[in-house]
């Protein structure tokens, strides 16, 4: 399949639906003649004609994957725009999403093992290093829009299903390209509200380190299975008090290493300019799994 040219020749054919936005449906389908199967994203653009940013956020999403080429990076595999409609080719996640593990794990009560985490946070870390270097920040990094390969789902015990599975980033709807060096801050308030930096919560100005904040809440989410800022209410009042103040839960230190709960409390900083720097955290997931990753035993 060519890279990341209009599709114009080939037979698309619909299996399911794997998920639904406000303006757009992502579908499994089989490419024919190639008998490939991928995640197709139908954008409806006739009822997003006359909205410019929703328009535009299609357009990042296609552009910035054009310049990414990462083994930790959902592929772009084509696009097409027709009748109104902008269908992008993506390539499928196996495994479904982080989400999976999340819910697994809390449903039997089981913790996810320390070397486990690491591999995620090593993996996620690569991927927002090869991000940042190409100057794009993701400005929606959440458990939902992280994809799971290599799950083996025959085996029963959760470690020898989860153990070697690979993560890839994906959606890249909300991703901005600030490349232009009049533009090295953004100030729009997009994506979740759960996993969004204090800077964001408060309309500041906001820079990569915004996505290492992130990035750190779905580790945090792995660890405690659940997000640092969880409320079983929605009060988002409360909840954006509890973000901007950086008042969350401790992880149980019984249960993983201080190293791993240093780690998360370091990216969860209130002040944006004491978070480490993506090269930094490169080199601790690279040390945290190489001395953890012998250490777990079978649940």
């Amino acid at each position: 399949m060519s890279d990341l040219e209009p599709e114009s020749c080939r037979r698309v054919v619909f299996d399911r639906v794997l998920g639904k936005g406000t303006f757009s449906t992502v579908y499994r389908a089989l490419v024919e003649p190639d008998n490939e199967h991928i995640a197709l994203k139908i954008v409806h653009l006739r009822d997003i004609v006359n909205d410019h940013k929703t328009v535009q956020d299609c357009v990042n999403e296609i552009s910035n994957l054009k310049k990414l080429n990462h083994s930790n990076i959902i592929r772009c595999l084509w696009w097409d725009f027709s009748d109104f409609e902008l269908k992008i080719g993506l390539e499928l996640a196996t495994g479904g999403d982080l989400r999976r593990i999340i819910l697994e794990h809390y449903d039997k009560f089981n913790l996810i093992k320390e070397p486990i985490i690491w591999s995620c946070a090593l993996q996620l870390s690569s991927a927002l290093y090869h991000m940042h270097k190409s100057r794009i920040m993701h400005r929606d990094i959440k458990p939902a829009n992280i994809f799971v390969y290599g799950l083996k789902e025959e085996k029963k015990s959760l470690y020898e299903r989860w153990k070697n599975l690979k993560i890839k980033l994906g959606d890249f709807g909300f991703s901005k390209d600030i490349t232009n060096g009049l533009d090295m801050t953004c100030r729009s308030v997009l994506g979740s509200p759960l996993y969004m930096s204090p800077e964001r919560m408060l309309h500041q100005k906001y820079y990569f380190d915004s996505d290492i904040w992130s990035m750190a809440c779905v580790i945090y989410e792995l660890a405690a299975l659940q997000a640092p800022f969880h409320l079983n209410t929605l009060d988002m009042n409360l909840m954006t008090k509890r973000i901007i103040n950086g008042f969350y839960p401790p992880i149980p230190s019984d249960i993983y290493s201080l190293k791993i709960i240093k780690f998360i409390d370091s990216c969860i900083i209130v002040d944006h300019k004491f978070r480490p720097n993506i090269s930094q955290i490169l080199r601790t997931t690279r040390r945290g799994l190489a001395e953890t990753q012998n250490t777990a035993l079978p649940s």
